[in-house]
């Protein structure tokens, strides 16, 4: 087998790396494969400069924070920028329920947006975390995002309407109980997602071209209490 072509790891077939991603879907099975670090192309993006780089020691940039009144999702949502981290404590209400807060002052088509943040208080089943980009409002964005059982999705929402575009699914490279550090990189209709700085899923879509970019999270289960700091976030673009 020729040095540039690997096994997939699901049914054995050769699988040949292309195109200018790190994951790449195996033509005989469908399974995604990540390629090994050494067959990777180069992404370009360490030349791209940084517009923003926030660790939350004061809220310059403006996030929401506050204590929110409550709602018919939750009980109460307090989110604080203090000592380098954005604390959100909330108690969910119902079920399947997110949380957003995004910058107004950085809209961007191409980008690689990075964040480091930790689920203090809540079950790993519970809630998610993660980074919503090309945002338009409330209603439409693209949302990437991990739980502490090791799970991660990416969801496009339009006009309300939520489409899967990674299903969940498992993956060793989410730290359960610790700091997990979540990336997206965008170059035109094409995104990949890292956890930890391992690629864990790519995805094409046409939805949104541009837009801004921010922070979530999401509940699962009603009454549940949840606690979530994120620690940094970096905006960087061509």
């Amino acid at each position: 087998m020729p040095a540039d072509v690997i096994q997939c790891p699901s049914c054995n077939a050769p699988v040949l790396p292309k195109g200018g991603s790190s994951v790449v879907s195996c033509p005989y099975c469908g399974a995604s494969v990540i390629l090994p670090r050494e067959l990777r192309p180069e992404s370009g993006v360490g030349t791209w400069s940084t517009l923003l780089f926030d660790n939350f020691v004061s809220n310059d940039n403006n996030w929401r924070a506050g204590n929110q009144p409550a709602d018919e999702y939750f009980y109460n949502m307090n989110q604080t920028v203090t000592d380098g981290r954005y604390r959100w404590d909330g108690k969910l209400k119902r079920p399947f329920t997110i949380s957003t807060s995004w910058l107004n002052a950085y809209t961007v088509s191409d980008f690689h947006l990075i964040a480091n943040a930790k689920h203090i208080r809540g079950s790993k089943a519970g809630s998610s975390w993660g980074l919503i980009f090309r945002i338009q409002d409330n209603h439409n964005f693209y949302w990437f995002r991990i739980m502490d059982n090791q799970f991660v999705g990416v969801s496009v929402v339009k006009n309300s309407e939520w489409i899967e575009l990674i299903e969940w699914a498992r993956t060793e490279t989410v730290k359960p109980n610790g700091v997990n550090q979540l990336e997206v990189i965008a170059r035109g209709t094409h995104f990949d997602f890292l956890v930890n700085g391992q690629a864990v899923g790519e995805v094409d879509d046409e939805r949104f071209s541009q837009g801004l970019a921010g922070v979530a999270i999401e509940g699962y289960i009603a009454e549940e209490e949840l606690t979530f700091d994120f620690l940094d976030f970096t905006l960087r673009a061509p």
